[in-house]
């Protein structure tokens, strides 16, 4: 094993192998905090390796092929694991993974993936509840938290060449986007987008036969929008333990997005900032429900009012959710003590301020509009500016890669949104 990582502090008391879905780089910022905490490499399974995990140091890849379907990955974790055991009887196996199908995966095989794997565990039912916008509104609504005005349209019928749906009761403009990500996220057809801001209602129709045209059968959401630039939009990320306590948990402002239609609204920069109020909520909406596990709540604040609206949950620790573990929230530690070592643990919230970008940091007095908020950036940047990629000392194809990346994300910037604006759009 090369010697150039980063020093780590193994804790002797714990013999765990993380074995993670995906490639994305949460995955990756949460490998990176289980090395430095406990000293221990990752395996990552997945179809293919990708920029974030490729060429890593504190990683070992087993790929199951481009053309994995979901029967063929399940087997290949449940083979992982099974050798695993076989090599190591005595070393826990700690799963986890970061998108939402392999979430619904994980909650659909439990029982067969827990006779190898250690993970927390939710039921379908229960992830289904939380990943569905329309019954999060619900759980909002019951607790007395606000949420955006929104309409349900149904595509179920969308085969009937009769078919149209219920005209929409929101003043334009407005968002629209999937009400569970899980079932949208394999669809390809031209035009397909994360979400949608629409202007008009000629807009709205023109989208109708878009998804429709594309094969959409889901519920799709049409959402009041609440306006505000990037900076507005708020974070949260959690780990809930076994008896539903919230042992970990982080706030930031969001200050950049993406505006790639592909993948506008992923935040590229943010300053970690401990917002309470925020904290609580997540605990309130977590604990209505039978919830277990990480979990990355969505906010904005109305310019207008200073009202905050929570948007949405995603049932797993979010792409950026190494902000959190920057901020001292030990997510690392939240989940094996949790599932590993079966031990209550006192809860934790991040109070550090840090700068996270995953964009050049030079980018950011430019969409960084307002005055003070620029001021805390920059002297954030000052102390020091945390990507979650950059770790492995000497790694200089990773490095590259970051290098490359950032450079990517300026052309998209100066591609999809050239000058910053009060909407964010």
């Amino acid at each position: 094993m090369p010697t150039d990582l980063p020093s780590s502090s193994p804790a002797p008391e714990v013999a765990l192998r993380p074995v993670f879905l995906g490639t994305d780089p949460g995955t990756y910022g949460l490998a990176r905090a289980l090395h430095e905490k406990y000293g221990v490499r990752t395996t990552i399974v997945s179809r293919g390796q990708t920029g974030p995990i490729a060429n890593s140091r504190i990683l070992d890849n087993v790929e199951a092929g481009e053309n994995t379907d979901r029967a063929q990955l399940l087997r290949t974790l449940l083979d992982e694991g099974r050798a695993s055991r076989e090599r190591e009887p005595d070393v826990a196996l700690l799963l986890g993974c970061n998108s939402d199908s392999h979430t619904e995966l994980i909650a659909e095989h439990a029982e067969e993936l827990g006779a190898y794997f250690a993970f927390p565990r939710m039921s379908s039912q229960t992830l289904e509840q939380i990943a569905d916008k329309q019954s999060f509104g619900q759980i909002c609504e019951r607790l007395g938290l606000p949420t955006p005005r929104t309409v349900v349209v149904p595509f179920a019928e969308a085969d009937d060449p009769t078919w149209e749906p219920d005209p929409i009761d929101i003043s334009f403009p407005v968002v629209a986007k999937p009400a569970n990500s899980a079932h949208f996220e394999h669809l390809r057809f031209p035009g397909a987008q994360k979400v949608w801001f629409l202007q008009t209602p000629d807009e709205w129709d023109d989208l109708v036969r878009t998804l429709r045209d594309g094969g959409v059968r889901q519920d799709f959401l049409v959402q009041e929008h609440i306006p505000g630039d990037d900076t507005h939009q708020l974070s949260i990320v959690a780990y809930v333990d076994r008896t539903g306590r919230m042992t970990a948990c982080a706030t930031a402002q969001v200050l950049l997005g993406e505006h790639d239609p592909t993948t506008i609204g992923n935040p590229i920069a943010m300053i970690t900032t401990p917002m309470h109020d925020l904290m609580d909520a997540a605990e309130q909406i977590l604990g209505a429900v039978d919830y277990w596990g990480f979990a990355n709540i969505d906010a904005k604040r109305d310019p207008r009012t200073g009202t905050i609206y929570y948007m949405e949950v995603n049932p797993r620790m979010g792409r950026n959710s190494f902000y959190a573990t920057a901020a001292g929230a030990d997510l690392a530690g939240a989940v094996v003590d949790d599932v590993v070592r079966g031990v209550e643990r006192e809860p934790v919230r991040g109070t550090e301020e840090v700068l996270y970008s995953i964009v050049s940091p030079l980018v950011l007095p430019y969409y960084v509009r307002d005055a003070a908020l620029r001021r805390r950036v920059l002297a954030a940047a000052r102390r020091k500016v945390v990507h979650p990629l950059l770790y492995e000392r000497g790694n200089w194809r990773r490095r590259a890669y970051v290098a490359a990346n950032r450079l990517n994300h300026a052309k998209k910037l100066a591609t999809f949104y050239r000058r910053p604006s009060a909407s964010g759009f």
